[in-house]
């Protein structure tokens, strides 16, 4: 019977949450957001005003970056600077790579901003569906991580080896393979 009326206050909830103006709607996931990063003891800092999170995850070994969980214009937006500045002599590289991340990214894009030279990869969600299933913000900043630890493994490897785009692709993707029949064994 417990199981029951746990399903039922689930499904009235979706039910109130979808009946709600979109206003509200990034209200209720801004306050979701808070409440999942203070449960799962993040060491982050709030900005009520932005309805922004920032917190520090370890991209790389000894490598800590910050990544920014955000609620505006509609989405969930999750966002990290991958590269914090590139050498101009590497600019097309970076485009070509990036463009080869874009080609192949189910969730998210590598950005380049070319004004103040960095790199980041951002993913952002309608707010629906992470306001009617709170799974989904930690689902999305899982995805977004793993994704990000990849991107930046990959322009690492660009700028410190000064190896070619395409080449950092394909190991990537065989390192992806590799690893997908070892999780299946």
């Amino acid at each position: 019977m417990k199981e029951i009326l746990k399903y039922v206050g689930y499904y009235l909830r979706r039910v109130y949450r979808l009946s709600l103006s979109h206003k509200c709607y990034e209200d209720m996931l801004w306050a979701d957001l808070k409440k999942f990063h203070a449960e799962a003891a993040f060491n982050s800092g709030v900005f009520e005003k932005e309805k922004s999170i920032e917190t520090h995850f370890e991209i790389a070994e000894n490598k800590l970056e910050k990544f920014y969980y955000q609620v505006f214009d509609g989405c969930y937006h999750c966002r990290v600077k991958i590269l914090h500045e590139f050498p101009t002599e590497y600019a097309i590289e970076v485009f070509v790579l990036a463009s080869h991340f874009n080609n192949i990214l189910s969730y998210g894009n590598v950005v380049i901003n070319v004004k103040s030279n960095y790199v980041e990869y951002h993913y952002k969600r309608e707010l629906l569906l992470p306001l009617l299933y709170n799974a989904e913000l930690y689902n999305q900043l899982v995805m977004h991580f793993n994704t990000a630890k990849d991107v930046y493994w990959a322009f690492n490897r660009l700028i410190e080896e000064q190896e070619a785009p395409a080449i950092i692709m394909a190991d990537l993707l065989r390192n992806k393979e590799n690893k997908d029949k070892e999780a299946a064994e």
